[in-house]
């Protein structure tokens, strides 16, 4: 249906069409120089000029043709399958049966099967991809997969949602609690078996992920059980080691927990083995067997953070730093330390809190560090004697306006900052926090560093820096020109909920402070330990010779399993001097990787060795939990069925009207002062009547 609509009421338009009809026949009517036109002809002229300008007035009114298109839609069947490794366990020839069973739902318009749409999900949701789809996922999170789904279906119709599932999720959040909000039914294929087995199996294991070489760690192991009770001997072997305890299983299967205490006493990744002794009838005995990957490290990293008094930016820095395994953390005043010639020690860092480069003691400390080649960061006193920073020697000089005057500036991330990435948080954290205190002047900076942070005046991001890095040649260096951090870590908390931002930037500073320089022209970060559902991902940043960020370097890595398989991958670039490389999801294993790259007609090359840890939830021998499927079908109004009863929700899906096809209008409305077409046929018929009065003689 179209319909014109114009800016004015037709009342006022018409007439005005009409007058100028009336003069248009009036025209050749009255005018003598059209008399000896044949009538005909003249009638013909008057209707094409009274057309011609009949329309042009019809323009000045705006016109718009209102047109209604229909179209329909056809309601989708969604269906989902739980890929997880109980299913694939219990069902082995379960893939088949569902594609036969989707084959021979009715195609036409307005049946179940003319637009379905099949995924498969684990801890993420994936397409189906038939008979080759393998059902071995290490875990089942189905409120992932249905946050997965809404997003793509949201605003089109849904006639109804299947999935088969044995009820046995395991991470993520409870389905049940959360909800469906398609507003169609949700029918469960309930498969899995209810029955329960007797079993005994390994719940959980606890462990830190890394030691230190010679220290002693703890793994503590959580025995559950069902149909079982009485003694059951857990045992541990590893590299030189085979222990063995002997707990008693509660009759109501209550978890028991049995400790080893270990020592490192090689660096690496190490393994340990942890298993339970089968008992009489027990079938699944899969669960009965977990490993323990330890990344023992040789010595950790000891950082020494200083100040002349308690400074809460010092504990803000410790809090940060601790809860890093790789760090050894000391806090210390300058009056109780004594850095000349390492006589407390080897540091592989040293921060100054409250710097004041104008104080004697404070000089004298700084040198004695940097005589010992230390890394050094100094968080500077807002009111300290700037002008004697620059003759530390440290390429970084502070002119302020007048003594005492200060500023309170946030930071803003430098975007080109190429020794390490910030978390993407922390610009969103920076604008949040209160600001730091820093004197008001003129700041300049040597070659050799690098501002990671900007000062940030009143919402403008300023050329002065807030916190520089740099490699000199008495080693690296951390300059922060303002106090106050430690609010950054306290509002960042209130905000968020979490540290994570400001101790990603501590720990980040420290790893840069303290890795060797002489490797930095290339450096590769990569895990050293995984679950084998989460993705291996690599990160490389290369540098010439000046430790600028290098583009368009070709980074090679190969990637060799326990088999000695190897698989070949290349880095790709992603911002200026950094490459990362995602090699997916691989199978449990112990693998070593080495990448390879070229820099100046130089060969470098990084390799390292990484453990993906398999993943047990699956195998925990519980039962399936056909009840929650009943409650969560209920709850939309969808119904459970067996395996076995297929046909009956084929009936069920036949029976539902939630499929007829949805008729949906819409209007489309069109200017015609913008036809072109328009505009050409006007211009034909004037053209075309100055033509034939020519042709009759008259103008």
């Amino acid at each position: 249906m179209r319909e014109l609509i114009l800016d004015a009421p037709w009342m006022q338009v018409a007439p005005a069409i009409g007058l100028v009809v009336m003069a248009a026949a009036l025209l050749y009517r009255i005018d003598r120089g059209n008399r000896h036109i044949p009538g005909a002809l003249r009638a013909a002229l008057g209707i094409l000029r009274a057309l011609v300008l009949a329309t042009l007035l019809l323009l000045l009114f705006r016109p718009v043709l209102k047109s209604e298109e229909r179209s329909t839609t056809q309601p989708a069947l969604i269906i989902l399958q739980d890929a997880s490794r109980s299913v694939g366990q219990t069902h082995p020839d379960w893939t088949q049966n569902l594609n036969t069973w989707m084959a021979s739902l009715p195609a036409e318009q307005g049946k179940p099967g003319a637009q379905m749409a099949t995924y498969g999900f684990g801890s993420d949701l994936f397409p189906w991809e038939g008979d080759s789809m393998a059902l071995n996922a290490p875990i089942t999170d189905l409120s992932a997969a249905l946050n997965a789904i809404e997003g793509q279906w949201t605003g089109r119709p849904v006639g109804a949602m299947v999935i088969a599932t044995d009820g046995r999720f395991n991470r993520g959040k409870d389905p049940e609690s959360r909800g469906f909000h398609f507003g169609s039914p949700v029918h469960f294929i309930s498969l899995g078996d209810t029955t329960l087995q007797k079993d005994i199996r390994i719940d959980r294991l606890l462990h830190n992920d890394i030691a230190g070489l010679g220290n002693r760690f703890p793994i503590e192991v959580e025995v559950g059980s069902q149909g079982v009770s009485g003694a059951v001997q857990v045992s541990l072997t590893g590299l030189g080691i085979r222990r063995s305890q002997t707990v008693e299983l509660a009759p109501g299967g209550a978890p028991t927990r049995a400790t080893f205490l270990v020592e490192a006493t090689s660096p690496g990744i190490q393994r340990y083995t942890v298993s339970l002794d089968k008992v009489e009838g027990e079938s699944n005995t899969d669960n009965n067997r977990r490993s323990v990957t330890i990344d023992v490290i040789e010595r950790k990293k000891r950082i020494l953070l200083l100040s002349n008094a308690p400074h809460p930016d010092r504990g803000a820095w410790s809090n940060a730093l601790s809860g890093n395994p790789n760090y050894e953390i000391a806090q210390e005043t300058a009056q109780n330390v004594n850095i000349s010639d390492g006589a407390d020690g080897l540091w592989d860092g040293v921060l100054f809190f409250g710097f004041n480069p104008g104080d004697q003691d404070t000089r004298d400390l700084f040198r004695a560090v940097q005589q010992n080649g230390w890394p050094i960061g100094i968080i500077v006193d807002a009111q300290a004697d700037f002008s004697a920073l620059r003759d530390l020697g440290i390429g970084v000089d502070v002119r302020p306006t007048r003594s005492g005057l200060t500023t309170d500036p946030r930071g803003s991330v430098n975007p080109a900052f190429p020794h390490f990435h910030p978390n993407d948080a922390l610009e969103t954290m920076l604008a949040e926090v209160p600001p730091l205190v820093t004197p008001f002047g003129e700041t300049t900076w040597g070659s050799a560093h690098t501002p990671l942070l900007f000062q940030r005046i009143g919402g403008i991001t300023t050329e002065d820096p807030l916190l520089t890095v740099a490699q000199t040649s008495k080693g690296r260096l951390m300059v922060l020109l303002g106090e106050g951090s430690w609010r950054w870590r306290q509002v960042g908390y209130l905000r968020t909920g979490s540290h994570k931002a400001f101790d990603d930037l501590v720990s980040k500073l420290a790893q840069y402070l303290t890795s060797d320089p002489g490797i930095d022209r290339f450096r590769v970060e990569a895990p050293r330990i995984l679950d084998e559902d989460q993705r291996l991902t690599f990160e490389a940043r290369v540098y010439d010779a000046t430790l600028q960020p290098l583009r368009g370097a070709d980074i090679s890595l190969t990637l060799l399993d326990s088999t000695g398989t190897a698989y070949d991958y290349r880095f790709s670039s992603t911002t200026m001097g950094s490459y990362a490389l995602d090699a997916g999801r691989l199978p449990k294993g112990t693998y070593r990787w080495t990448a390879n790259t070229e820099v100046a007609n130089t060969q470098y090359n990084r390799s390292g060795t990484l453990e993906i840890r398999e993943i047990q939830l699956e195998l925990n021998g519980r039962p399936a939990n056909h009840d929650k499927l009943l409650r969560m079908a209920e709850s939309t109004g969808g119904l459970v069925f067996s395996p076995s009863d297929l046909d009956a929700l084929s009936a069920t899906l036949m029976a539902s009207e939630r499929f007829i096809p949805e008729l949906s209008l819409s209007e489309r409305l069109q200017d015609l002062i913008g036809w072109k077409a328009l505009m050409a046929v006007l211009l034909l018929l004037l053209c075309t009547e100055w033509m034939v009065r020519r042709w009759a003689g008259t103008y």
